[in-house]
């Protein structure tokens, strides 16, 4: 007999990431690249290139399974640097790191006795999703996207990480025209395009 929510869970296993940006070299920040950014320490890196070439802006791909919660996950995410994942929610249920003393979140470079908790999750409306103090935990929407780059050797996806709401749309909406048009999404030739489009500020209106 199968062990019940064991047998039936299916992990994807992950052969490495790409990236959508680099880190600044002298102050650790992310900054935007105009093009897909390959791991340079992985050891496909060379069959990468040849393929794809130094600064890709496509990539031939297929997706792995019919699950959307397998191949795009996404929720609100919060972290921070001393515990990374501190809160994870999908708008209405949340499961976030606490500090027992406390009860709330751990203070960054502050260790103490931790737990993991159940608690609705206001999305947008989260006080942690509107703090845009620095170095405090803000929350912000989080697309793991995991398929499988066919011309590359070996069993296991490549994955993506993106918080642009933008791309999350693009992604999700194409995904339910691919869904209607062929009845289906996996083992489908695809193509992951990197384009530049221009959206309005949320925060002042204005286009770039």
């Amino acid at each position: 007999m199968p062990i019940k929510d064991l047998s039936e869970t299916v992990r994807l296993p992950r052969l490495g990431k790409i990236h959508l940006g680099t880190r600044d070299p002298e102050r650790g920040f992310p900054r935007k690249a105009d093009h897909f950014v390959f791991p340079k320490d992985h050891s496909d890196y060379t069959r990468l290139v040849e393929l794809f070439g130094e600064k890709p802006k496509e990539l031939r791909i297929l997706i792995p399974v019919e699950d959307d919660e397998q191949w795009a996950t996404q929720y609100y995410k919060s972290y921070n640097q001393t515990y990374g994942l501190v809160c994870k929610g999908d708008g209405e249920m949340a499961l976030r790191m606490v500090d027992i003393k406390t009860g709330e979140l751990p203070v960054k470079d502050k260790v103490g006795a931790v737990e993991l908790r159940e608690m609705p999750c206001s999305g947008k409306d989260c006080p942690i999703y509107k703090n845009k103090e620095k170095g405090k935990a803000q929350c912000h929407e989080v697309m793991n996207l995991k398929f499988l780059l066919p011309e590359i050797a070996g069993l296991g996806v490549w994955q993506i990480d993106t918080g642009s709401i933008n791309s999350i749309l693009n992604i999700n909406s194409c995904a339910k025209i691919i869904k209607r048009a062929f009845g289906r999404i996996s083992l489908i030739p695809l193509k992951l395009t990197f384009e530049a489009i221009q959206v309005n500020n949320p925060e002042d209106g204005k286009k770039q």
